[in-house]
């Protein structure tokens, strides 16, 4: 088994399945993957705190807010 080289436009997030790589729009949403992953745990947090500040306002219902909550831990 050889192995065949790699061309320079192929893209390893692509695994080589595809001609080409990403489209631009889609480099630029993934170009912060490195900083969303160090932060999760904190846009995670303030995601619930605003879900339950929506319910103290009375903007949704303390049920759809408790689910907001769960469903962001899960």
């Amino acid at each position: 088994m050889t192995d065949r080289p790699k061309s320079p436009a192929a893209n390893q997030m692509w695994g080589g399945r595809f001609a080409s790589g990403p489209d631009a729009i889609m480099q630029a949403i993934n170009a912060s993957i490195g900083f969303d992953q160090r932060l999760y745990a904190q846009d995670i947090a303030g995601s619930r705190a605003h879900a339950a500040m929506l319910a103290a306002t009375g903007i949704l219902s303390d049920s759809d807010a408790a689910a907001i909550g769960e469903g962001l831990l899960t």
